[in-house]
């Protein structure tokens, strides 16, 4: 009878420690599958209608993400969006945290593709900073290469009718070097070595 329950209880513990096991791995699987493919550091390609924007993608852990967004401005001219491609919108904000008009989604769809959407507030009576024409409400793809070096936006404006009326497409190249830092001087010295000269 003794060795019985010892069996039942080792039993019992095994399976509780299986069961854990599982949870766990589960949790890393999906994890794994939700990790935004564009972390890293990415310089707009310069052509004669690009602005040369500079944007990181930094990890923030937990599955959170912040996108600095044209960090290579003056600070007061930078913004930046802390989102999960959850498929939720998140604020894209100033350099001073303050929520702008404008908000921006994304979802996962595989290792090298993500959908976005973007969406201005409609609130007449909102009074916070308000973004450009830049911005414009709409949906899209970013499509990373299967190297992981180059980025590729295409957004697209519909009207009412599903026409569309407005498309945007910007391409980006990954920069290996990381000159992402909170040390402004650095940054700038490695960013503008690194950069590459217009076409």
């Amino acid at each position: 009878m003794r060795q019985a329950k010892v069996r039942y209880n080792l039993l019992k513990k095994t399976n509780g420690i299986v069961l854990m096991l599982a949870v766990f791995l589960l949790t890393a699987s999906v994890n794994a599958q939700q990790r935004d493919p564009r972390i890293g550091e990415w310089r707009e390609d310069r052509t004669a209608n690009s602005v040369g924007l500079y944007n990181v993608f930094e990890d923030l852990g937990n599955g959170m993400i912040r996108v600095h967004i044209a960090h290579n401005l003056s600070s007061q001219n930078r913004l930046y969006l802390d989102y999960r491609c959850d498929g939720n919108f998140y604020p894209i904000r100033n350099y001073q945290g303050v929520a702008t008009d404008f908000s921006e989604s994304c979802t996962i769809v595989d290792a090298n593709t993500v959908t976005i959407k973007g969406e201005r507030k409609k609130d007449a009576g909102f009074t916070g900073p308000k973004l450009d024409q830049y911005w414009f409400d709409g949906e899209g793809t970013g499509t990373i290469s299967s190297d992981g070096n180059h980025y590729r936006t295409v957004m697209q404006q519909k009207d009412g009718d599903g026409k569309v009326i407005r498309t945007s497409e910007r391409t980006y190249t990954r920069n290996a070097e990381r000159c992402f830092s909170s040390d402004e001087q650095k940054f700038r010295e490695c960013q503008q070595r690194t950069s590459r000269p217009r076409n």
